[in-house]
């Protein structure tokens, strides 16, 4: 017999909230002329939360979401630690991947929950894989 520990009221409505900033993401993206070629890519060494195409760039998409400016907002959220985990992550891709394009960049969708609604903000060229290693 398996024994689950229930999901914590705040643990729950945070894998929520997450879920719904990734549909809006993708959503956002498509709007501005983004292939959606993949959603979740997990590796060993990390999580992609989103591949993309822009025209002939590859996109790697974090998505960061929150419903608070008390630590900093969703952009203050991405660590060296998450950089390094996603640029790891997208090496891995690269790897496994037949897809061909001629350039590759880190993308973050940082979605501020706010009482009028959603505030999206897109950040092409968040980051470098030199600026991480």
């Amino acid at each position: 017999m398996h024994w689950f520990r229930p999901l914590r009221t705040e643990s729950a409505t945070r894998l929520v909230r997450g879920r719904r900033a990734e549909q809006l993401a993708c959503t956002y993206l498509q709007a501005q002329g983004y292939m959606i070629l993949e959603r979740n890519v997990r590796y060993p060494v990390g999580e992609i939360d989103i591949v993309a195409q822009e025209g002939v760039t590859l996109c790697f998409i974090e998505v960061r979401s929150t419903g608070s400016q008390q630590w900093g907002g969703p952009l203050a959220s991405i660590t060296d630690r998450k950089r390094r985990h996603l640029i790891h992550a997208a090496r891995w891709y690269l790897q496994d991947s037949p897809t061909r394009l001629p350039e590759i960049r880190f993308d973050v969708v940082a979605i501020d929950w706010q009482a009028r609604g959603p505030v999206i903000e897109l950040i092409r060229g968040a980051f470098t894989a030199e600026t991480s290693s």
